[in-house]
């Protein structure tokens, strides 16, 4: 069983209420150095998605920096006027993490008992700091660039030229830009002028008919469809997803009477759908994995919460813990007496943090294991506390490292 706890002044109230209790910073004295196992090498759990969800308790709400482009002509057709745009952009990202609110049931397959867990992040419109006044939201008139064409000679949806024109900081904020369908196009019968897009990366390209100012409850599933193409998700219908819980199915706009959309529409957020609200176990998993990669673009457009010290997020473990995942801890981490702690894969505490093992506890560092900080800084390192003979352990298998804690080194005697 794991607690997330209040932090508290742990070592001075031992230290006042009990002379017989003692705390110090691990030394390599005092670190049980143990042989890797020989055994055939398995795939890895860290890079496994289900992984990262294995204990839904550990998973804190994640924060994607974004920013929004309208685009529009000179003559001022091809979108909304300006004084309306960012009232609308801030309407547009509340309407779109509402969606993120209440995941859904998955629909498919049919009768299944797929857990529902809750979606782990949302959007939140990012300003440049170093423009003054910036709101995080720009309006560019570009008679070439203001429209989208989707089929025929003059298709454009994977031009780039709009990123690399207007992209603002997009090594660390998803660019979200509008576009309307060319005035020419929307009126042919043979032309779809729905509101869809396409995800490039760190940018984002969303297609409607913005001159209208659609509702922006209508459009909102979009948003989280192209934005979950950039944190990592594929279409669930057209073949394996990297997940086994989002089967194949023939993309159902909504349930019919006939076969096949009688059992088999979808709801899922990755698909084309009246709901687009779902995601599972799988597709979280994977886009918590992205998050957590090192220089990855998912992991770039996350505000680093784990950089600095929030003691409301202290975990306490009471239990056995083997965390399989990369994870960046937000707060300390104490382990409690019969509490085992095992870091398979790596682990970054934020800067001034601590691990206590209380005695009793125990903390297993495996060969593949690591902790560290994510963030260029350094935390403190493990502190073992004792009670007459009984004292927090810990152990190292050949392999496990402990880097750039202030207080506590790993070397083998």
């Amino acid at each position: 069983m794991i607690r997330i706890v209040l932090a508290f002044a742990f070592l001075s109230v031992f230290a006042a209420c009990s002379p017989k209790v003692t705390t110090e910073f691990a030394t390599p004295e005092d670190i049980r150095f143990l042989e890797r196992p020989d055994e055939k090498v398995k795939r890895s759990p860290c890079n496994d998605p289900l992984s990262y969800v294995a204990h839904p308790e550990l998973i804190r709400m994640k924060t994607i920096r974004v920013n929004l482009h309208f685009m529009n002509s000179a003559d001022g057709r091809h979108n909304m006027p300006k004084e309306e745009a960012t009232a609308y952009a801030r309407d547009w990202i509340y309407a779109s993490n509402s969606n993120l609110d209440k995941n859904m049931k998955m629909f498919l397959p049919h009768g299944n008992d797929t857990p529902v867990l809750p979606i782990p992040y949302r959007y939140v419109i990012t300003p440049d700091p170093d423009i003054p006044g910036d709101e995080g939201v720009y309006y560019h008139i570009d008679d070439e660039l203001c429209y989208v064409v989707k089929k025929g000679r003059e298709r454009n949806i994977s031009d780039k030229r709009i990123i690399q024109k207007y992209a603002v900081r997009d090594d660390s904020v998803l660019n979200i830009f509008m576009q309307t369908h060319h005035l020419d196009s929307i009126p042919s019968p043979t032309y779809s002028a729905s509101t869809n897009g396409i995800s490039m990366g760190s940018s984002v390209k969303i297609f409607g008919q913005w001159h209208k100012k659609p509702s922006v409850w209508d459009s909102r599933g979009i948003v989280n469809h192209e934005l979950g193409h950039s944190l990592g998700l594929a279409h669930t219908w057209g073949g394996y997803d990297g997940c086994d819980d989002t089967p194949p199915h023939p993309n159902c706009w909504n349930k019919t009477n006939t076969p096949p959309c009688d059992t088999m529409y979808s709801n899922n957020m990755m698909d084309y759908n009246a709901h687009m609200g779902a995601l599972t176990p799988c597709q979280i998993g994977k886009i918590l994995l992205n998050m957590a990669r090192p220089g990855s673009i998912q992991r770039n457009i996350t505000e680093a919460k784990w950089c600095t010290l929030d003691t409301s997020a202290t975990i306490t473990v009471t239990d056995s813990l083997a965390l399989e995942c990369a994870y960046d801890c937000e707060g300390n981490i104490i382990i409690e007496s019969g509490g085992v702690l095992q870091i398979t894969c790596r682990l970054s505490m934020p800067e001034g943090s601590t691990i206590t093992i209380m005695p009793g506890g125990k903390l297993i560092i495996a060969s593949t294991g690591y902790i560290h900080n994510a963030c260029g800084d350094a935390w403190d390192g493990i502190v073992l506390v004792q009670e007459k003979k009984a004292k927090g352990i810990l152990e190292v298998i050949d392999g496990g490292r402990i880097d750039n804690a202030t207080y506590t080194r790993v070397s083998e005697p």
